[in-house]
């Protein structure tokens, strides 16, 4: 009985009637930390595998960025620059142009007003410009509108209409040669040989520019790669299998090249060999690229129809999804059957240009990449 006394004593006891529902709460309190626990092993996945296919969208796509602005460059911009050197070295007029008011002209021109290189706007009369700023979203890039001689009309196009394999296509202004001193010997070998230069190096940057491209984005391996060294869950030939499907119809882009093989110069006949003597019009000087250089010469690259559809799509957004596997829990339960975890988000490919293509005509190395949720 003394026992048992103690005992309803006890009972009756205020910190008793606090310690018996503590005991009690006891395993609600273990399982709501390993709920806890659990749930963020789930938030960590999650997080891990959206930073996983957010890093591999952007890497991926960012290699098509990095392509298309390097061929917008070599489209125009870079080959301008290169000319520029010319636009304060100039040709006089023979004394008949002079009496006519023909005042000094710089060698730029020549190429320029002949279709050799197109320019950056916005001065067309001569094509010398300063570089654009840096806000702004159309440079303006084209050839001479004026050249009445052999327009580049049908090359400003999207799909611009390619040279006869037999036709010489001038790249200078007969015009102009034939009322200037530009003598073969003291000048126009060495001038010429610097264009063939340039354009020979422009053409070999994009061909590199181009086998880089094709081979990070065969197989999306850019893709694969960045998710796979992000997540520890999935095999490096098998990762991604899904998103990668879902983005690899629109990062195969491919440009074409437009080239020539026949070209033309000019050069004046100076008959008393003096730059003031006897101006006896203009030589033109026939080149064959194949059998000079061995190989044809670039002038630009353009997109087929293939991937100016792809660039548009892009420029909408294309929409990844990507599901993933959850780890195991301690209370057993298979949360990937019953709830199907994926991440996704948009990934955006576009430029300042409501078609989305600013590679040609007028190209704009402004290509940019977005990833929306």
């Amino acid at each position: 009985m003394h026992i048992l006394a103690r005992i309803v004593y006890k009972l009756r006891d205020r910190k008793a009637q606090i310690l018996l529902p503590s005991v009690l709460l006891a395993p609600i309190f273990i399982l709501v930390i390993y709920l806890l626990f659990e749930t963020a092993k789930v938030s960590m996945t999650k997080v891990r595998q959206q930073f996983a296919l957010d890093n591999a969208a952007y890497s991926q796509v960012s290699a098509a960025s990095t392509y298309l602005n390097a061929v917008a460059m070599v489209n125009g911009p870079l080959p301008y620059r290169v000319m520029l050197y010319y636009k304060d070295q100039k040709v006089q007029p023979h004394s008949k142009a002079a009496e006519e008011g023909k005042q000094p002209i710089s060698i730029f021109e020549l190429f320029y007003h002949g279709g050799g290189v197109p320019v950056i706007g916005p001065n067309y009369d001569t094509g010398i410009n300063n570089p654009p700023k840096a806000e702004s979203t159309d440079w303006g890039v084209r050839f001479d509108p004026n050249n009445k001689e052999y327009p580049r009309e049908n090359w400003e196009k999207e799909q611009p209409q390619v040279p006869g394999g037999d036709e010489y296509v001038p790249v200078m202004s007969r015009t102009l040669i034939n009322d200037y001193y530009f003598p073969a010997l003291k000048m126009a070998t060495v001038v010429i040989q610097n264009y063939l230069t340039t354009y020979v190096q422009v053409g070999s940057i994009y061909q590199s520019q181009s086998y880089v491209y094709k081979e990070v984005s065969k197989n999306l391996i850019m893709f694969r790669e960045a998710y796979y060294l992000n997540t520890n869950d999935c095999k490096k030939a098998d990762c991604a299998r899904q998103s990668a499907a879902q983005l690899r119809p629109y990062v195969s882009i491919a440009t074409k090249p437009l080239e020539l093989d026949k070209i033309r110069f000019y050069a004046s006949e100076n008959i008393s060999g003096d730059t003031m003597g006897f101006h006896g019009g203009a030589l033109n000087l026939d080149l064959d690229m194949t059998e000079l250089i061995k190989t044809k010469l670039f002038q630009f690259a353009y997109l087929d129809a293939g991937s100016r559809s792809k660039l548009r799509t892009l420029g909408r957004g294309v929409v990844l999804k990507q599901p993933f596997k959850l780890p195991k829990n301690y209370f057993n339960i298979n949360l990937e059957q019953k709830y199907k975890p994926y991440v996704r988000n948009t990934v955006i490919l576009s430029c300042p240009r409501s078609n989305n293509n600013c590679v040609w005509p007028n190209p704009l190395p402004k290509y940019s990449v977005t990833l929306d949720p």
